[in-house]
This record gives C-alpha cells, sequence and structure tokens, in this order.
C-alpha cells in the first residue's frame, strides 16, 4: 500500500505501474506453477489408472489459497519496504520459493509414486514366494490386502 501511496503522492506513474508490472507477473508465475503441478498429477494418476478425485482438486485450492496468502504478505512488505529499497525484492523470492516447491513437487510425484508401486509389487512378490506351496493361499492374501487399501484410505481421508 505504501508503494501505491507513495507513487500517486510523487505521481510516479511510471514507477507504479512498472512495479505492479513485476508483482503481477510474480503472481502470474506462480498460478501456471500450480497448474503445472495439478496437470502433471493429474496426467500421471491417468497413466497409473488410478482414480482422479475432487479430495485432489480440493488440496489444489487449498495450496492455492496459502501460496496466494503467502504472495500477500511478500507485497505488504515490499510495499513497505519501497522506503528502503526500490525493487519488490520479498515478493521475488517468495514467488521463486513457491515456483521451486512446485517443480520439486512435479519431478517428485512420478518417481515416489514408481518407487511405491515397485515396492508393493516386490511385496506382492514376496507373499507369493512365501506362500509358494499353496499358491491359492498366497493369492488370497494379496488380494485381501488390496481391498483393504481403499478402506484405509477412506478412513484417512475423513
Amino acid at each position: 500500500m505504501l508503494l501505491i501511496i507513495e507513487s500517486l503522492l510523487t505521481e510516479d506513474f511510471v514507477t507504479l505501474r512498472l512495479k505492479l508490472a513485476i508483482v503481477s507477473i510474480m503472481w502470474l508465475l506462480v498460478a501456471i506453477a500450480i497448474s503445472l503441478d495439478l496437470i502433471s498429477g493429474w496426467r500421471k494418476a491417468k497413466e497409473r489408472g488410478e482414480q482422479r478425485t475432487s479430495y485432489g482438486l480440493r488440496r489444489t485450492v487449498t495450496k492455492a489459497v496459502l501460496y496466494y496468502a503467502l504472495m500477500l504478505f511478500a507485497f505488504m512488505f515490499d510495499c513497505i519496504g519501497m522506503f528502503f529499497y526500490a525493487e519488490p525484492y520479498i515478493t521475488l523470492i517468495a514467488a521463486a520459493f513457491l515456483i521451486f516447491i512446485e517443480a520439486k513437487s512435479i519431478l517428485e510425484k512420478a518417481h515416489e509414486k514408481d518407487k511405491k508401486k515397485i515396492g508393493r509389487s516386490l511385496e506382492e512378490l514376496t507373499v507369493i514366494f512365501e506362500n509358494k506351496d499353496d499358491l491359492i493361499k498366497g493369492i488370497t492374501e494379496i488380494v485381501k490386502k488390496q481391498l483393504k487399501a481403499p478402506e484405509e484410505k477412506n478412513e484417512k481421508d475423513r
């Protein structure tokens, strides 16, 4: 706010537009990063044949609200700080941090889910080998575990 007030009082509209444009671009870049993460997660879930539910979308909305709250605080600090420094550095730092988090999330998701899937497959293979004499029993145990997994996940979501 002080940035706006100072620029209005000094009638320096060029500087005001430039600084607000920088802040707006940072906000837009954060929105693009959130969107890329959502698209990446949606695509990976589709590739794995996983359900794409409103739960994941709600998490994205919650994340966006938190991110933009941080961006708003960064902007407020920059408004106060404009008396001491010329550019919206706090907003730039906050945006860079959030974009880094989203980039890391995009790169981690695929890798982590693949690790979990491989781990689960190895567990299932171990169960089959442990019950090699009674193959039906081993397969039955695997099916029971798979049936319990969605129930446990639903309980955690509540």
